[in-house]
């Protein structure tokens, strides 16, 4: 079996093109698995301004995900004090059942080890990333941003407390 060697590098601006077109591949794979829309995305997810925006957001860290030095995806992570949110995470879904993204997210997790709360949010009508981030990642549904349905605008809101054992000195 070949290892897979992961890298995670600044995104930088000749990045977006590549970035975006795997990141239309990976959101409309997962629209089309779910339903019968053939896209759909955040406002910007197919042109770069997603990628832009989120890459100059402040308080925030973005790389893109390389796998033997191929570019296969990226994050976003913004934080406010011990607050984190995972803003996106896509890889492409030539990787899906590989799982590369549980060991991104392992990753995501050691870098930002200082986080005393994790936040995200994907599409409700998404049960692939909702089973991804609850049974793999250990998030849990906020019940009061709970929504159902297939409407582009429906979001599952998602946390993950994290419980640091106290230092015995």
């Amino acid at each position: 079996m070949n290892e897979k060697i992961i890298e995670y590098e600044e995104i930088l601006e000749e990045d977006y093109e590549v970035l975006t077109d795997i990141m239309t591949l990976a959101f409309n794979d997962d629209t089309v698995m779910h339903t019968s829309m053939t896209e759909d995305g955040p406002s910007g997810y197919n042109n770069s301004t997603l990628l832009k925006k989120l890459n100059e957001k402040k308080n925030s860290v973005s790389r893109k995900i390389s796998v033997n030095k191929e570019v296969v995806g990226a994050y976003t992570v913004s934080y406010e004090g011990t607050d984190y949110t995972l803003e996106m995470l896509f890889i492409n879904p030539k990787y899906k059942n590989m799982q590369l993204g549980h060991r991104v997210w392992k990753d995501i997790e050691t870098e930002f080890s200082k986080a005393g709360r994790w936040f995200l949010s994907t599409p409700s009508y998404s049960r692939r990333n909702i089973y991804f981030y609850s049974n793999k990642c250990g998030f849990k549904i906020d019940k009061s941003g709970a929504e159902t349905g297939e409407s582009s605008s429906s979001e599952t809101k998602m946390y993950k407390e994290i419980f640091k054992k106290p230092r015995i000195i």
